[in-house]
């Protein structure tokens, strides 16, 4: 293996390139609706509803949870509108609380509660991560394309 060091480094940015667009996949996968609502979204008042039991299982089917998903109500210039937020809490809250909605002006069902750091929360350290090997693995091609003599 020492033996073959030169070797390993030399193609090591392959994996890199492919553990980094993967992740960049997935964070566009989770994130590219808040993304959008983040750049594109109008802020409105609005109010949590109500609360849907929502079961979560395993892939396996061993282990299964419970989670109560926000529904939150608002109002845009033409219309009422009523939505599921992505967040929930393992225990239903209280009704008719205020909040801040960010929804697409163009489609206003697909809204979110404004929550400033949650609304970055997963999908965008996943992006920084992938970038990070993408750049990481751009940079290891071209040393490993340079010559040893330099």
């Amino acid at each position: 293996m020492t033996g073959n060091k030169a070797k390993i480094l030399r193609y090591a940015w392959i994996p890199q390139v492919l553990a980094g667009l993967f992740l960049l996949g997935l964070s566009y996968f989770m994130g590219h609706a808040h993304f959008h609502l983040i750049r594109e979204g109008v802020r409105a008042p609005g109010r949590i509803a109500g609360y849907r039991q929502q079961n979560f299982r395993s892939s396996s089917g061993s282990f299964s949870s419970t989670g109560y998903m926000p529904i939150v109500e608002f109002h845009t210039n033409e219309r009422f509108v009523q939505f599921q937020d992505w967040l929930g809490t393992s225990i239903a809250g209280s009704k008719n609380v205020p909040v801040i909605v960010l929804y697409d002006p163009a489609n206003p069902a697909v809204a979110m509660i404004d929550r400033p750091l949650w609304n970055w929360i997963p999908w965008a350290p996943i992006f920084a991560v992938g970038l990070l090997l993408v750049l990481s693995a751009i940079n290891g091609f071209f040393r490993s394309q340079r010559s040893p003599e330099m």
